[in-house]
């Protein structure tokens, strides 16, 4: 296992301007991180190079400096959209698709050897589940037969909805999570476990991750201080509620070997640009630490 990090570690600053990839990708290697999670929903932000007829050049040019400065992307998060809402027109949705097709061809260029989606739900049905199952599947079996092409893998991550009971979300839980996974029969899809949703959730962690077992092939590591405030959640790890000392053994007992990866874009947002070396350095050693646990 090794440690990893959101490239929105570093991104959005106080006056609400935008850290340049490639200052990022300094910075945060510096700091001493060596394997980078880029994500493409970020990067879909108004003014963003992705968006732009020249996101190849962006993206190479991403991949060259990786290259140079010794590190490397592992997991990615591609862009994601709720391709199950039935009021989105077919425009609206042949643009998302678009991008989400754009941040996965992003992605083969740049090495990762994973892509993170979302399960979505068909919260307008009346039989939610059997037809989120459905409208998943159809979704998402293309995307594993191209992940099967690529030798890359799809990993679709465990979701909340904590904050808007009574309704749900589809993949809030484990069973329904590794079920739907392990429908499709291939080994180019699998997990993604946020911790902090599962905290949120009030999940045994430990129980969760020996059920998932070898179907984990990824992670999002971040802490919260609140179950409904989103300006509370995504901060760096034992600064909140999640218990880590139980969750880090449990990962070494099913021989989970990739990345644990940070996913806290609400740490540094709020800092001045001055602390932000120390800051990082800070990050990095909880998360060496973290490990030493595991």
């Amino acid at each position: 296992m090794r440690l990893g990090t959101s490239t929105n570690l570093l991104y959005i600053r106080p006056d609400g301007s935008r850290v340049e990839l490639s200052q990022t990708l300094k910075l945060l290697s510096e700091a001493g991180f060596k394997v980078f999670d880029l994500n493409f929903y970020d990067w879909s932000l108004p003014g963003s190079p992705f968006l732009t007829e020249t996101w190849e050049r962006w993206i190479d040019g991403a991949a060259d400096q990786a290259a140079k400065l010794g590190v490397e992307f592992g997991q990615c998060h591609a862009y994601f959209y709720n391709f199950l809402n039935s009021s989105m027109s077919e425009e609206e949705k042949e643009y998302h698709q678009m991008l989400q097709q754009r941040s996965l061809a992003c992605c083969k260029r740049i090495g990762a050897h994973t892509c993170v989606l979302h399960p979505e739900t068909a919260d307008r049905s009346v039989d939610i589940v059997k037809s989120s199952i459905r409208g998943n599947y159809e979704y998402y079996k293309p995307v594993v037969d191209l992940m099967e092409a690529w030798n890359m893998r799809l990993a679709l991550e465990n979701m909340c909805d904590y904050g808007i009971a009574p309704k749900r979300k589809f993949c809030a839980y484990p069973e329904e999570l590794k079920s739907f996974v392990a429908s499709f029969g291939s080994d180019k899809i699998g997990i993604c476990w946020d911790f902090e949703h599962a905290d949120i959730m009030g999940q045994n962690q430990r129980e969760s991750l020996l059920y998932i077992g070898p179907l984990l092939f990824a992670t999002h590591v971040s802490d919260t201080y609140s179950k409904i405030d989103p300006a509370l959640m995504h901060v760096l790890p034992m600064t909140g509620t999640v218990d880590w000392e139980q969750v880090m053994p449990v990962l070494r007992e099913i021989n989970y070997g990739y990345d644990f990866c940070y996913e806290v874009h609400n740490y540094l947002n709020r800092l001045p640009d001055c602390v932000i070396p120390a800051a990082l350095k800070l990050a990095y050693e909880i998360g060496k630490h973290l490990i030493t646990l595991s």
